[in-house]
């Protein structure tokens, strides 16, 4: 089973690397893996030049990662070795690499730091709120897919009897991801169905696709507005969930002010995630 769980999360963590690189274009993305010891480790990376980061162990309040670690918050510098806000014990290898700007963020599963996902450029390139936006974006998904490994695994264990060989595969990042991408589509498909019974039903299979992972709901939030998270969850702009959903762009905004409000997110993709976390969307 500890095998199991480390593909899973491993899969996740690639996926996640690989997925916010392209998202952006950031040429480095790594992950840092937080320990029993409160130690960080970069465990995974995507696009390093050499070496000098594989494996780097952060203590909390060292560096970048380590300021992660200690305030739970993300962290952003645009010229590191020069950066008055972090310590400078890593300067050598962040000069061996040769990286300059680099933006970290928490990865928090059930109120416990997992890790820190970073991305890095070599240029003197400023990342601005759109990258920082993608990769808090990144983090959260990451949250999404390593909390549902871990109830899966304990659903498993649960259903498994002691002793007993027989495992319950379960769903890797890229099956998660397809599920989710159905149920917006779905969400899309019932809005332009004219049919009333017809939009229920299909409204209906929509729940079904979130009810395995539903917990008390105490916020309750409108068909319209599961509709335009669902057209944020693809990834459309405002003008796209408007256009979508026959609906001016303005309405759109307002919904998502809505939404906002009534989750406590500050973005719209923290409110799609926080979505997830109570049930609304898978």
């Amino acid at each position: 089973m500890d095998q199991q769980r480390h593909r899973d999360d491993d899969d996740a963590i690639f996926s996640a690397l690989n997925s916010l690189k392209n998202a952006t274009g950031i040429p480095a993305t790594m992950y840092g893996a937080v320990f029993p010891d409160g130690k960080l480790r970069i465990t995974k990376w995507v696009g390093l030049r050499t070496p000098a980061l594989h494996g780097l162990e952060v203590p909390p309040g060292s560096g970048v990662g380590g300021r992660v670690i200690a305030t739970r918050r993300p962290v952003g510098v645009s010229d590191y070795t020069r950066a008055k806000s972090i310590s400078h014990e890593f300067d050598r290898h962040i000069r061996d690499e040769g990286m300059h700007s680099i933006v970290a963020v928490p990865v928090i599963v059930n109120r416990e730091m997992k890790g820190v996902l970073y991305a890095g450029v070599h240029s003197r390139a400023r990342m601005g709120d759109k990258v920082l936006e993608e990769v808090t974006m990144t983090a959260r998904c990451l949250e999404q897919e390593l909390a549902v490994n871990e109830a899966m695994r304990r659903a498993d264990n649960a259903r498994t009897p002691a002793g007993a060989g027989k495992q319950v595969r379960s769903m890797s990042g890229a099956e998660w991801e397809q599920v989710r991408a159905t149920h917006s589509k779905l969400r899309m498909l019932a809005n332009r169905v004219n049919d009333e019974a017809l939009r229920r039903d299909l409204e209906v299979l929509c729940d079904q696709m979130v009810s395995p992972v539903r917990v008390k709901q105490t916020t309750k939030l409108s068909a319209r507005e599961l509709d335009v998270l669902a057209c944020v969850a693809l990834g459309h702009t405002n003008v796209e969930a408007a256009a979508e959903m026959g609906i001016g762009a303005e309405t759109v905004k307002s919904y998502l002010r809505s939404v906002m409000r009534k989750l406590g997110a500050h973005t719209r993709y923290e409110a799609v995630n926080a979505a997830r976390r109570i049930g609304a969307l898978p």
